[in-house]
């Protein structure tokens, strides 16, 4: 372990001191009226931050060493907002709860880190695990690790493991930065989440009793619950020699054939053995697979909650709530569905045998679209849509009329489709089979006649396949392996490997190019949908954790095309739904889910699929252009090709809004698990938060008249980035919309200083863009002043929302009327560079102002000048670099007020004006000058202050960014920051 030096005092004294400590400090407890409990901390520009010392003596950065710091973080954190006068307002035993987690009475643990730090790549034994998000081989520092502690028991029967809960915990990010002597291991705050409902945390069942007889139930309940860890199966003979001696084991990832849906040739337990925990489901689970129509060999168990009646401490009989996984039952007509179980079970007395089945109520694991080696790899030519039609836009500007939206369709004939379709190479799996690692595209002979075995992946002819129809099932196999590629490629760029994502299933995703839709009356593949499943083995003993597949229909159904008319092998095949990017991609957004968290769908939104959807394809749109043709509302529609009424430009005046009446069903009643599904209405909600996020960071700019494609892509990217690794930091699942919003935020805070973008442009800093995604979801409504009420409005700002006022406009135009934003926001506007661009100053001299409603005391000004060198041609104006005086301004200012814009003095503009002189006798002649100007306080700290602790840090001595693309995206994404271009 390394040697930890902690801070002495956090959170610093200025803070301390605040009087309004929710002007730093983000402290949010659940829904109004919800009765799951949940907690979001943070104070991303008052970070805690503990040092490790690594080398010689001193061990590595491990768990031990990470835990230190975490729990000393708790114990401060719980010493300011539980002390004998609250600064909140309020104690808080929940984070008193979670700040024990060291203590030998806690029923908390930390996860063990996944992938394990400069280690081989391991498979997770179990569901959940503290993970480690580094970008670089091997698991290697520097890294943000999601430090992550579960509810559970210890188990007698295998001292090495503890018998998780993993839907009972909480996570804190930690961003480990490279120092001199080691590391820097940063906290910016923390997400909680337990049950609700009727069920609740056995810390607080066992809160009131006393040692004694807390310890007899938790022995009761170590007996009757053991076995294995949850996710895990006991072998037939002795229970440690069925199981690894380490948290982890090899991860075989060589090419392979791949397995049937749910089986795999290779056991992942060393013995066969029961599908069943423990005594208690040993006593259980032919009732449970006869009472709910699965295979009883198949019982997987995710989860154990405990009711929440106090009766089961007063009298000793124990409710519990099982969550289980498993296959059903074989039928002639058609394949088994999987399902999860949640089966109610009450015991007499923890620890003896007698033990009752409740009820059970069963769930398919289905979700919709819509309600309803060494050698170079082969790379043949095929003809894919790039984009769906309504998107497509040709390379060059032709001289005739670009083709009309009619005939972008999917009623279209195929000599009309194929005018949207490109021949493209792509890299494809040995014997030309449509198969990598991370996804496979399997036979589908059930729905196309003469394809091969389904448990084998799909093949190309050996023949040149480019004049292939788009209505032909090989052209929706390709398609699917295409789109598939697409996503994975990017997933990777990302710097998300699936191998070290996936945590809560096994294989490679498994996609069925042509497919029915169960449960329904889609099942004979005669709809148009898609579902992402998962599928558990028949033998959960074999395979320990259920496989993800996706399922995908047709595009169309009234067209079809004939192929081999007149001959016995005559047949009509379709327009496979594979053909729509945009809607792989919201399908791709179940597997994400469903690959990290073990559910299909948030609690609190169908899924962040929408979302992918829409920021991806927007800049490779004719739709997103200022020059089309058409209705300009059309960039709006999430799926314009394969058409389902979802929009992603909604806005909260007509109840789109996160605390608006079509939201309100899921904030005044959030499910308290992932059983149930809603919240196709709330998905909108979500991908119109995040548009609106991609908009403000590059995705409106322009290039003269003409949309800038480069720049929005960029933009895409770093949306999609922020987006994915906080799926990828999630825990236990969200039950809040704020939880995903925060995660956001902790994606930027805790990233390297810069990162590459899978599809080009210049490297990013994605600490620039925390502000920008609170303002983009507080639009939407989120951060209202009163929860409890329905608002068709915009949320409140931060308390202290400092800015330097630039050329935006006060007013957002939508689609659904004007939204009044004010100054100081992040308006979507183009991020080009100009000296009249709308996010720089209008003025060499700044006004500030306040967004907030607290005044900002002991303000700070610093101001910096240069110029920019011209090194490279104008038409690559961001790859400029840029030059910055020796000499800088440091000022103070007085309290800014909420209603107060804040002119400086006479002295104060004197300074900078002989400030802009000095760089001008400095420069060469002709050069544009810069002024840069930050303003900042302890409640609303610049991201270039260095107390903030963030990577974009300006320290005395140090210079500005130093390219122009990175100077755009540092002030256009923070309004502490402003920007003066001189001619």
């Amino acid at each position: 372990m390394a040697k930890v030096t902690v801070p002495g005092k956090w959170p610093p004294v200025a803070n301390v001191s605040s009087k309004t400590p929710r002007a730093w400090l983000r402290y949010e407890r659940q829904y109004p009226g919800s009765r799951r409990p949940s907690r979001l901390i943070a104070h991303p520009t008052t970070p805690y931050i503990a040092s490790a010392t690594v080398g010689g003596s001193d061990g590595k950065v491990d768990l031990a060493a990470l835990s230190k710091a975490a729990e000393h973080y708790l114990t401060q954190l719980n010493a300011y907002v539980n002390a004998a006068k609250p600064p909140l307002g309020e104690t808080d035993p929940m984070l008193a709860m979670l700040a024990d987690v060291a203590s030998s009475r806690s029923l908390l643990r930390w996860c063990d880190i996944w992938p394990q730090i400069d280690g081989p790549l391991s498979r997770l034994q179990g569901q959940i695990a503290s993970w480690n998000l580094s970008r670089n081989d091997g698991g290697a520092l520097p890294a943000t690790i999601i430090l992550v502690a579960t509810e559970g028991l210890e188990n007698p029967m295998m001292p090495a493991f503890f018998l998780r809960f993993p839907s009972a915990g909480f996570r804190v990010p930690i961003e480990i930065r490279k120092t001199a002597a080691g590391y820097d291991l940063i906290i910016r705050g923390l997400t909680a989440e337990f049950p609700g409902g009727d069920n609740s945390t056995l810390s607080s069942l066992l809160a009131e009793s006393s040692d004694a007889e807390r310890q007899r139930i938790l022995t009761g309940l170590t007996q009757s619950l053991s076995g294995v860890p949850v996710g895990f199966l006991p072998g037939d003979g002795s229970v440690a020699d069925t199981m690894p001696t380490s948290a982890t084991e090899p991860l075989n990832t060589a090419d392979q054939p791949v397995g049937a849906s749910g089986e795999n040739d290779a056991p992942v337990a060393s013995t066969a053995a029961r599908a069943s925990v423990g005594r208690m489901l040993s006593l259980l689970d032919e009732d449970i697979a006869k009472r709910s129509g699965v295979e009883a060999s198949s019982l997987l168990l995710r989860d154990i909650q405990f009711s929440a009646d106090p009766a089961n401490v007063a009298d000793g009989a124990w409710e519990m709530t099982l969550t289980l996984l498993a296959r059903g039952l074989e039928t002639p007509r058609h394949s088994p569905l999987s399902y999860r179980l949640t089966v109610r079970v009450r015991m007499d007395d923890p620890g003896q045998n007698s033990v009752e089945l409740v009820s059970i109520k069963r769930a398919p694991l289905v979700s919709h679209a819509v309600a309803g080696g060494g050698l170079p790899p082969i790379a043949p030519f095929v003809r894919v849509f790039p984009v769906p039609p309504p998107d497509w836009r040709a390379a060059v500007a032709p001289d005739h009329p670009s083709p009309p939206l009619a005939w972008r369709r999917p009623t279209r004939e195929d000599s009309v489709l194929d005018l949207f379709r490109e021949t493209v190479a792509i890299e494809i799996g040995t014997g030309l089979k449509m198969q990598q690692p991370a996804y496979v595209v399997r036979n589908c002979p059930r729905f196309v006649p003469g394809d091969g075995d389904s448990n084998l992946p799909k093949a190309l002819p050996p023949m040149d396949v480019t004049n292939v129809p788009p209505r032909r099932n090989l052209s929706s196999a390709i398609s699917a392996y295409w789109n598939s590629k697409a996503f994975f490629d990017s997933m990777r760029g990302m710097g998300i490997t699936p191998e070290s994502y996936v945590a809560t299933a096994d294989g490679p995703l498994s996609v069925h190019y042509r497919s029915g839709i169960v449960p329904g009356p889609g099942r004979n593949g005669r709809t148009i949908n898609a579902q992402v499943r998962y599928e558990v083995a028949v033998n959960a003993a074999i395979q320990s954790k259920p496989s993800i597949d996706m399922h995908l229909a047709l595009a169309n159904l009234n067209r079809w095309a004939r192929v081999g008319a007149g001959t016995p092998q005559s047949q009509l095949e379709p327009l496979g739904f594979a053909s729509s990017g945009r809607w792989m991609l919201h399908e791709f957004g179940h597997y994400l889910l469903a690959a990290r968290i073990g559910q299909l769908e948030f609690d609190f939104a169908h899924s962040a699929g929408d979302a992918l959807a829409a920021v991806y394809f927007d800049p490779l749109s004719d739709l997103s252009s200022p020059t089309y043709a058409g209705d300009p509302k059309m960039r709006g529609w999430t799926f314009p090709f394969i058409f389902a009424p979802r929009r992603h430009d909604r806005t909260p005046a007509l109840g789109w809004g996160w605390y608006g009446l079509l939201n309100r069903s899921v904030v005044e009643d959030p499910p308290p698990s992932g059983t149930e599904h809603k919240a196709y209405l709330t998905e909108q909600i979500l991908s119109s938060s995040i548009f609106l996020l991609y908009r403000a960071l590059g995705g409106d700019t322009l290039s003269g008249d003409e949309a800038d494609w480069a720049q929005r892509t960029r933009a895409s990217d770093m949306t999609l980035y922020l987006l994915m690794q906080a799926l990828a930091g999630l825990a236990q699942s969200p039950s809040r919309a704020e939880m995903l919003e925060s995660g956001m935020e902790a994606a930027g805070w805790s990233a390297p200083a810069l990162v590459p973008l899978p599809r080009g442009g210049a490297d990013w800093a994605p600490a620039t863009s925390h502000k920008v995604a609170r303002w983009a979801f507080e639009i939407m409504g989120m951060f209202p002043d009163d929860p409890a009420l329905v608002s068709s409005e915009a949320g409140a700002p931060p308390l202290v929302d400092l800015y330097i006022r630039d050329r935006r406009a006060e007013v957002f135009p939508t689609g659904d009327g004007p939204v009044q934003v004010g100054a100081g926001s992040y308006l979507p506007v183009s991020l080009h560079w100009a000296a009249n661009a709308d996010w720089t100053m209008p003025t060499l001299l700044p006004t500030i102002g306040n967004r907030g409603s607290v005044t900002a005391n002991a303000t700070t000004l610093r101001l910096w000048a240069g110029w920019v060198l011209e090194d490279q041609p104008l038409a690559r104006v961001m790859d400029r670099s840029v030059q910055w005086l020796a000499q800088t301004l440091d000022l103070t200012l007085p309290g800014i007020t909420a209603t107060q814009v804040q002119e400086l003095s006479d002295s104060d503009e004197q300074q900078i004006t002989q400030l802009v002189t000095s760089a001008r006798n400095t420069a060469a002649p002709g050069l544009q000058l810069v002024v840069l100007v930050e303003v900042s306080q302890v409640e609303d700290r610049a991201n270039t202050d260095p107390a903030a602790g963030l990577t974009l840090a300006i320290g005395a001595g140090d210079s500005p960014p130093q390219k122009v693309q990175a100077l755009v995206d540092l002030v256009a994404n923070d309004n502490n920051l402003g920007l003066r271009i001189l001619i």
